[in-house]
C-alpha cells in the first residue's frame, strides 16, 4: 500500500505587540504501518554519527483521521503551519519499534530513498519517546547529544502542546 510522508515547519515568532521571526520547528509525519503514522519533532542531528536525527513523539495517527490532523494543524496554526514536502512511500516493519520507509522519488529535503525509523528505548521515558531517522536529509538543524535530549524534548512537547490546547 502506498502511503506518504510529510515534512512540515511550524514557525515560531517571539513578541506581543511586534511579532519577531525566531525559528522553525521541524515536523514529520512518517508512516508506521500500513494502519496509522507517527508524528513527530525534530530535536536535531545526533553529534554522534552523521545523517541521524533525533525525533521527539508527539501522537501517533491512524489512517483515517489524517487528513482531518493536517486540516486541524492548518485551520489553529494558520500560515504558521506548512507542508513542505509530501512523497509517496512505501513502510515495512524490520522488528519491533524499526521501519523502514522506502520513498517513490527524491526532493530537496529527502536526498535518499531509504529511511530507518528506530524507537530509542533507552532514552525514552513515559513523558517523551525517542526515536532516530536515519536518512540523509538537507535541514538546518542544531547538533544533540543523548545528554541534552531529555531537556529538549520534553521543552517541544510541552510548547507544541500548550499551543495546540491552549483555548
Amino acid at each position: 500500500m502506498t502511503k506518504h510522508v510529510y515534512y512540515c515547519i511550524l514557525k515560531n515568532y517571539k513578541g506581543i505587540l511586534k511579532k519577531k521571526f525566531v525559528d522553525f520547528t521541524h515536523l514529520f509525519i512518517l508512516p508506521r504501518t500500513d494502519e496509522d503514522y507517527l508524528y513527530l519533532s525534530l530535536l536535531g542531528e545526533r553529534s554522534e554519527v552523521s545523517d541521524v536525527f533525533a525525533c521527539v513523539y508527539i501522537t501517533r495517527v491512524p489512517n483515517g483521521i489524517l487528513s482531518n490532523l493536517i486540516e486541524g494543524e492548518k485551520d489553529y496554526f494558520g500560515d504558521r503551519f506548512e507542508i513542505v514536502d509530501e512523497l509517496p512511500a512505501k513502510v515495512k516493519t524490520i522488528e519491533k519499534g524499526t521501519y523502514l520507509i522506502n520513498l517513490k522519488k527524491l526532493s530537496k529535503i529527502f536526498q535518499s530513498k531509504e529511511m530507518v525509523l528506530i524507537y530509542q528505548q533507552k532514552e525514552s521515558t513515559t513523558k517523551k519517546r525517542i526515536y532516530n531517522l536515519i536518512s540523509k536529509l538537507n535541514l538546518q538543524t542544531n547538533e544533540v547529544d543523548s545528554l541534552s535530549l531529555r531537556m529538549i524534548a520534553v521543552k517541544n512537547i510541552e510548547l507544541i502542546n500548550a499551543l495546540r490546547f491552549k483555548k
